[in-house]
């Protein structure tokens, strides 16, 4: 009698257990133990979540995936933390996306909101003078177009480095000059182009920038461009572009007549 009261003593113990929620069974778990909830700056941003097993099972690992491109990079080489990327917002509008840990047969999600790029105060000037060169196709690419939004007109030597502001821009495009006596830039959209690679539709950075000189032709300052977009149409070549330095659009607009130098013997190009 006494061995039966002594069996039902070690099954009631362990039932007591498993209402009490100890794991008994060895059911596995993971806690996330940071925040689901996570807001980050516009910038490019690194990230930890941490996390704990309960009972973790041999062989099955942790998984992070993001339903965005731009959550990316995740890390698990430290037990108890999942490191992640998160690439710069270059929008002015803020974004949310979702990363989902796995582990065996269990999800957890945790959502990350991005703020928008600040946006830059607009400054808009009407520029005097539009002038230029057009070199041809010396780079054997595409038709390489040269224009500078001006404070002050061609010198006596047509130069263009006369006292004032100039944004210099180094077009390329597909379309060469319709009248060799009157060059006009293309119309279409052209874009700032740090690849440097000679594109059509675009304008390189190595050799687009905005520089200042004195009333004697001599430089006394340059800014390089972090962004810019050109427009050309028949009424009006607008550029809109932002240095590196601050956070301003200018928007630089020419509607009328320009003249646009044809220099193609001096760089070699064939049209």
């Amino acid at each position: 009698m006494k061995k039966v009261l002594f069996i039902f003593g070690i099954i009631a113990t362990i039932l007591t257990a498993c209402e009490k929620g100890e794991n008994v069974a060895g059911e596995s778990l993971l806690k996330v133990t940071s925040n689901t909830e996570i807001s980050v700056g516009h910038g490019n941003v690194q990230g930890i979540i941490t996390y704990e097993l309960i009972n973790p099972v041999v062989g099955e690992t942790v998984e992070a995936v993001a339903n965005v491109e731009w959550i990316n990079s995740f890390d698990y080489s430290i037990m108890g933390k999942i490191g992640y990327k998160v690439d710069a917002n270059v929008s002015y509008e803020g974004r949310a996306g979702v990363i989902t840990i796995y582990y065996g047969g269990q999800s957890t999600d945790i959502t990350l909101t991005q703020s928008a790029k600040p946006r830059p105060e607009v400054v808009n000037i009407e520029v005097p003078y539009l002038l230029g060169h057009y070199y041809g196709d010396y780079t054997r690419l595409n038709y390489n177009y040269y224009l500078v939004f001006s404070e002050s007109n061609y010198d006596s030597k047509d130069s263009f480095y006369s006292a004032g502001y100039k944004y210099f821009i180094d077009i390329y495009s597909s379309e060469r000059p319709e009248d060799y006596n009157n060059i006009r830039v293309p119309n279409g959209v052209y874009t700032f182009n740090p690849d440097n690679d000679g594109r059509a539709g675009t304008f390189l950075e190595s050799f687009s920038i905005y520089k200042e000189y004195d009333l004697s032709g001599a430089e006394i300052g340059e800014e390089p461009y972090e962004e810019g977009t050109l427009t050309v149409t028949d009424d009006l070549v607008k550029l809109e572009v932002r240095f590196a330095s601050e956070n301003k659009l200018r928007v630089l607009t020419y509607d009328g007549e320009y003249k646009l130098l044809d220099r193609r013997s001096e760089a070699g190009g064939i049209y």
